[in-house]
């Protein structure tokens, strides 16, 4: 069942390979997470910060998406796929597709920041936002902290 706030903005998708959008703000997996797991005692610090970020428009790449799709894996397929849609779904959504200029972004950001603390996903994460002009991160992942150029929103 989708979520009543959603309604109003749950239209169409865009979906680009690298194009340039301003003003969009990543969300970081755990944060997409935490929003559809009612059972996790940080869903209710991120319920507000994520319905601002998806009035505002956010940013997604879709190894960020197959990570929220790995934890909810056990759901049955159908409601796993109830959930993707409503990212997939929103109107304010830009979805991008890992490719090889991210790729090899992402690979730059590993070699300068995997001493910080942040992975290949991570990383992944950092090239999306570089490609996308995005300086805002929705995540509880405070090694985002140590990358200078972007701002970090954490409301846990």
């Amino acid at each position: 069942m989708t979520p009543r706030f959603l309604l109003p903005i749950l239209l169409t998708s865009k979906i680009y390979g690298s194009e340039f959008v301003l003003g969009l703000i990543y969300i970081d997996a755990n944060y997409w997470i935490y929003w559809f797991d009612r059972r996790l005692p940080e869903h209710n610090y991120v319920n507000g910060a994520m319905q601002n970020a998806i009035r505002e428009g956010v940013v997604v790449n879709t190894v960020t998406l197959m990570e929220v799709a790995h934890y909810l894996r056990n759901l049955s397929t159908s409601v796993l796929n109830e959930k993707i849609k409503i990212i997939t779904s929103l109107s304010t959504l830009t979805l991008v597709d890992f490719n090889s200029g991210i790729l090899k972004s992402s690979i730059n950001f590993l070699s300068t920041y995997s001493q910080s603390g942040l992975g290949g996903r991570d990383c992944v994460i950092l090239a999306t936002m570089k490609a996308m002009n995005s300086k805002e991160l929705l995540t509880h992942n405070r090694a985002f902290k140590k990358v200078n150029g972007i701002k970090v929103i954490d409301e846990i």
